[in-house]
């Protein structure tokens, strides 16, 4: 890998950790494009660290009220981040031999534009006022918990599902974007634990610096990424993300034989 590839890869990883299109499924098709045969899977859970400092810098607020004022949605989000935790144990060494699969990606991207479009025909469907995220109670967390485990999968978009499933169940699009990315940090660190010795002999491996610039490129992007959603998504533009991951799926599958 070299430090083009790395900031490329940072930049695509902040773009669509938060667009709905996901990101390990671009990463999965960029590394290919790359040639870089070996799965990247410690690099990639880096990236998502540099994702995980965009979602706290932005939503530092609504962070700090989890603690302060808020701590029943604190509980229903902990609560809410079981499923990804049991998936990704129960099921790690399978996911990660799918890293390798670009295909895969291509079927994934095509099932989370149709994810996409369901909670998108939700949204124009409702007829009843829909709920604060603050009303999201520990059964629907549990619901977009599952949801957010299926993501582990590359080529399912976590915000995608995770959004998604929000509107299915009833979330105001606002809510449900502040809802998925507030989610997003247990699963990551979580995932990040799990894979700490190989991302602590990258860090202060010979590749150090790629890791460093590749994280920081997602933090930009990712800062970017997040408020042009939120502002897409308020729009009622979020179904634009259904009419591209399909669009992509098919390419992939053209393409990547």
């Amino acid at each position: 890998m070299t430090i083009l590839q790395a900031i490329i890869s940072g930049v695509v990883q902040g773009v669509t950790e938060f667009f709905p299109i996901s990101s390990s499924g671009h990463l999965v098709i960029l590394h290919e494009i790359f040639g870089l045969k070996e799965t990247q899977v410690a690099f990639d859970v880096f990236l998502h660290l540099g994702t995980i400092l965009a979602v706290a810098i932005f939503f530092w607020k609504d962070i700090l009220e989890l603690f302060v004022k808020n701590r029943r949605l604190l509980w229903i989000i902990l609560v809410g981040s079981i499923p990804a935790f049991l998936i990704g144990i129960l099921f790690k060494d399978r996911i990660e031999e799918l890293f390798g699969a670009p295909r895969v990606v291509g079927y994934m991207l095509i099932v989370t534009g149709v994810w996409i479009g369901a909670g998108s025909i939700a949204v124009f469907l409702r007829k009843k006022a829909a709920m604060p995220a603050a009303r999201t109670g520990f059964f629907n967390a549990v619901i977009i918990g599952i949801a957010q485990g299926i993501a582990i999968m590359p080529g399912i978009s976590r915000s995608g599902s995770t959004i998604s499933t929000g509107l299915i169940l009833g979330l105001e699009p606002e809510a449900a974007a502040r809802f998925s990315f507030l989610l997003s940090i247990p699963a990551v660190l979580g995932a990040c634990v799990l894979k700490a010795a190989k991302i602590g002999s990258g860090i202060f491996g010979p590749e150090s610096l790629y890791y460093i610039l590749g994280a920081l490129a997602a933090f930009a992007a990712g800062l970017v990424a997040i408020k042009t959603l939120l502002q897409l998504i308020t729009r009622r533009l979020f179904f634009i993300f259904a009419v591209y991951c399909v669009a992509a799926g098919m390419v992939v599958l053209f393409f990547l034989r």
